[in-house]
């Protein structure tokens, strides 16, 4: 499942500090183009979802080694994983959370270790099925919300320099998932974050289709798991949209549902504002 909660990341995209007010946040402010097209995926766990007219995409992160070793991909594992995708499937997220990606966290051998086999997987697949789009859950960029929120001197550059080190996986990969999902209630902060986030993906070339998330983050004590207000959904679709996105995979998993039904509440303000936005595409 994409970025349940992993604490290393998300101590270092908190920094240790406070959400800064709004009036000290810097929105990105370069001239941007919508895309020309703009394609929104389900990659929504749900037995039962309405069919309004969205594009499946699968997104797997196990499978790909043999046995219990995730250290190290296999080729047969990798093959066999995209021959059945491919069966259903035009498109593909390879969700490997647990391999080192940032130089500024670990050495250049190590993350050059994950870079080197992240791009062997997307080889692997591609020659099983050469029709199947494929892109790496996340990255690049590396998902960073302090350094565009607080827009300190020096930090765009290294985050930028730690994005450019993963760039063979954006020269492998069809399309690029930045994730963007929201830690708070921060409307203008999310927005800043976001559009700094798809900038970076951005200078790689590739179609930019980020993952957002219906919910707040787990890791938000008082919010975790609870759906996002309608007004916040919507800034966030028309966001991705305005800054120039190609797209975004909606994401969410019914196990946060208590009781759990399986079932989409289609009465959620999330989803109402979904449906409208898709509609005005």
């Amino acid at each position: 499942m994409p970025d349940l909660w992993n604490r290393r990341q998300f101590l270092t995209l908190l920094g240790g500090s406070a959400l800064l007010p709004s009036a000290c946040q810097k929105a990105e402010s370069r001239p941007v183009k919508q895309a020309k097209s703009f394609r929104v995926f389900d990659a929504l766990i749900y037995s039962q979802k309405p069919n309004i007219g969205l594009t499946p995409i699968q997104v797997n992160g196990s499978g790909f080694w043999k046995g219990q070793n995730r250290s190290q991909p296999d080729r047969e594992a990798c093959r066999q994983i995209a021959r059945t995708a491919a069966t259903k499937f035009s498109h593909f997220v390879i969700d490997i959370e647990h391999w080192k990606i940032d130089i500024n966290q670990d050495s250049k051998a190590e993350v050059q270790e994950s870079v080197d086999k992240l791009v062997r997987v997307i080889r692997w697949m591609r020659e099983a099925a050469p029709s199947l789009k494929l892109g790496i859950y996340s990255i690049p960029p590396i998902r960073n919300y302090w350094t565009p929120v607080r827009n300190l001197p020096g930090g765009r550059s290294s985050w930028r320099t730690a994005n450019r080190f993963l760039k063979p996986i954006a020269d492998a990969s069809d399309f690029l998932t930045p994730s963007l999902y929201t830690f708070y209630e921060d409307i203008p902060g999310w927005v800043t974050y976001a559009s700094a986030n798809i900038e970076e993906a951005q200078q790689f070339g590739k179609p930019v289709y980020p993952f957002l998330w219906c919910r707040y983050h787990s890791s938000n004590r008082l919010r975790k798991n609870q759906f996002i207000e309608g007004d916040y959904w919507r800034t966030q679709l028309k966001t991705l949209r305005d800054r120039g996105a190609d797209g975004v995979v909606l994401w969410d998993w019914a196990g946060h549902d208590k009781p759990r039904t399986n079932i989409l509440d289609t009465q959620q303000a999330w989803w109402k504002e979904t449906i409208k936005f898709k509609a005005a595409l």
